[in-house]
């Protein structure tokens, strides 16, 4: 089975490589999109399908990744790249410290402390001048649509090994046992909160290092347009379809919705907000667990829960 998913992955990965000799610069920007997100929905699956925290802010780290790569290179004048790696390294330091306080919480509380939280960053954002406050940061043009397009391709695939290697390992397991039974975690001497706050800050890094990619591929950003809402839902739905905590599961589900809104835009501009809309009634109805999700249930998987015991405070 091991073999089967390699297989499959190394395909995948070689038919995206040669994705942009076989097609149109249209086809490339969407795929770029849907590389970004998969990137997106991967962050998320740490803290959200992983660890059970479903987080409706994520879209902060994503947001402050953009603003302070712009802010640090347009105001100190630094190497795009030099701001880009202080800007993740800040966001996801900061993840981790607001994980500590914030995923004390749990349930209902949590996801709407981590709105808040985002809500919160925008208010700070556009009234920090050293960000460009409302009016939004100009980058300079640089490179291609083809070198962005391997770029997020990459942090996709660094997304998904990550996730790999966390779900592979024994601090997986210890996030699955917080997810399953976060008191009985606690009752073996297990420091949930330290386990937590660590998925939170590796969400919010990926998160920010999509952010900075973002800001560099569109030229301007404003604070509106990176601290959007409707990019978390995003993250979410596509990670609830293709199956929430699997490695594959929020690349499955972001191309699902990325080909979706797209055939969708060629029959109306409107029609995207329907085709979410639509999804998410799907997968309530009839995929809880998401394709892969449902999938390994049918096939009696392994059930959450059994998993050995790390990460003792």
């Amino acid at each position: 089975m091991k073999n089967k998913s390699l297989i499959i992955a190394v395909l995948a990965l070689l038919c995206a490589f040669l994705l942009p000799l076989l097609t149109n610069d249209y086809i490339v920007q969407v795929a770029t999109e849907i590389a970004m997100y998969a990137a997106l929905a991967a962050g998320w699956n740490l803290i959200g399908g992983i660890t059970g925290y479903p987080s409706f802010g994520n879209v902060a780290f994503f947001g402050l990744g953009a603003m302070l790569a712009g802010a640090f290179s347009v105001n100190w004048h630094w190497p795009y790249w030099l701001a880009g790696i202080v800007a993740v390294l800040l966001t996801g330091v900061l993840g981790f410290i607001l994980g500590l306080p914030i995923l004390r919480l749990k349930g209902h509380y949590f996801s709407i402390a981590t709105l808040a939280l985002a809500e919160a960053t925008l208010a700070i954002v556009t009234n920090l001048q050293f960000l460009g406050g409302g009016k939004g940061t100009s980058l300079p043009l640089i490179g291609s649509p083809l070198l962005f397009y391997y770029i997020m391709l990459a942090i996709a695939c660094l997304s998904a090994l990550i996730t790999y290697l966390i779900v592979h390992s024994q601090y997986g397991n210890t996030l699955l046992a917080i997810k399953s039974d976060e008191s009985a975690a606690q009752a073996v001497g297990i420091n949930t909160v330290l386990a937590k706050s660590t998925a939170f800050a590796l969400s919010a890094f990926l998160g920010s290092m999509v952010g900075v990619v973002y800001a560099i591929w569109q030229s301007y950003i404003d604070p509106p347009t990176v601290f959007e809402p409707g990019i978390t839902v995003l993250m979410l739905v596509m990670t609830m379809i293709g199956g929430a905590g699997t490695v594959a599961g929020p690349i499955i589900g972001a191309l699902i919705i990325g080909i979706m809104t797209q055939l969708a835009m060629a029959v109306s501009q409107n029609a995207s907000s329907l085709i979410l809309g639509l999804a998410i009634i799907v997968v309530v109805l009839f995929l809880p667990q998401g394709i892969l999700g449902s999938h390994r249930s049918g096939k009696g998987g392994k059930r959450p829960g059994k998993h050995s015991f790390s990460w003792r405070g």
